[in-house]
């Protein structure tokens, strides 16, 4: 017992979170973790094994996905510490999970500069950020840019009411995502970081929706498609996973090109994986 212990922790600092009370308070605390604050302290301190479908669960929360290298050993530290000894893990286990070294160095620096420069977007936050289109852009544009902005430019750039995001920009400083520098501006303590929204929490699906809804209206009204491509393929479950772990590091590469000042023919934009299931054959 122990090893399980260490690489929950390591996998913890890899994705940015200092401490284990902001994982476990910052992803929602009780109301999503199956357990309390008290056990998952024990999980860490390699006094308890989680139950089995608990691991999804703090995978995901965990945010910044781990790398092959770190995912392989979380999970046989888990079954090592399971089986209790290395010769039972051996014998049944071992020779099935042969360890595998072809992560590029690139891929492994992005993900460790993203968990450096990680901020973990509690669920009140994320709740605030996208309780109504107004307020989303608001902070959108203060996380993206280092200058400040008031009410009245912020409705020059994205077409929305004054008095609406005025009141957004209200509600982001009483969230702690924005600050009053000046009076009537506002700049975000985000800028240049690398912010990442909560993946679980209860009633999160009615927030993406609304998210959706925030960006689909401001593509229809300000902006444009620049760009849509895909294939249709048959294809095992498992293998289309593989493939998209592989865009989504070429995806978190891309964070390389972002820009906090104004630039010609800068905007902000969307860049997405999507894996559709058509039907079963």
């Amino acid at each position: 017992m122990g090893l399980f212990s260490k690489s929950l922790e390591r996998l913890r600092l890899e994705s940015g979170f200092t401490t284990p009370y902001s994982f476990y308070h910052r992803n929602g605390g009780r109301h999503v973790f199956p357990f309390t604050f008290a056990y998952y302290l024990k999980l860490e301190r390699g006094k308890h094994l989680p139950r089995p479908e608990w691991l999804p669960i703090l995978l995901s929360l965990l945010r910044i996905p781990p790398s092959d290298e770190l995912y392989r050993r979380f999970v046989t530290d888990y079954l090592r510490d399971h089986f209790g000894t290395e010769e039972n893990y051996q014998s049944l286990l071992g020779p099935l999970l042969i360890p595998k070294h072809d992560k590029k160095d690139g891929q492994q620096a992005t993900k460790r500069l993203l968990s450096e420069q990680a901020y973990h977007v509690t669920p009140a936050q994320y709740k605030a950020i996208v309780g109504d289109e107004a307020t989303y852009w608001a902070f959108e544009c203060l996380v993206n840019d280092r200058g400040s902005f008031g009410p009245e430019e912020l409705a020059g750039i994205t077409g929305l009411p004054k008095s609406a995001l005025a009141a957004g920009l209200k509600r982001l400083v009483a969230h702690k995502l924005a600050r009053r520098v000046s009076a009537g501006k506002y700049k975000s303590p985000l800028t240049g970081k690398f912010y990442m929204f909560p993946r679980i929490f209860p009633g999160i699906e009615t927030y993406r929706k609304k998210l959706a809804r925030h960006i689909d209206g401001m593509v229809a009204r300000r902006g444009a498609i620049t760009h849509e491509s895909g294939v249709m393929i048959r294809a095992e479950e498992g293998s289309v996973l593989r493939s998209l772990a592989a865009m989504r590091d070429a995806l978190e590469a891309s964070t390389a090109y972002s820009v906090y000042d104004k630039a010609e023919g800068g905007g902000i934009f969307l860049l997405q994986i999507r894996a559709r299931k058509a039907l079963d054959f």
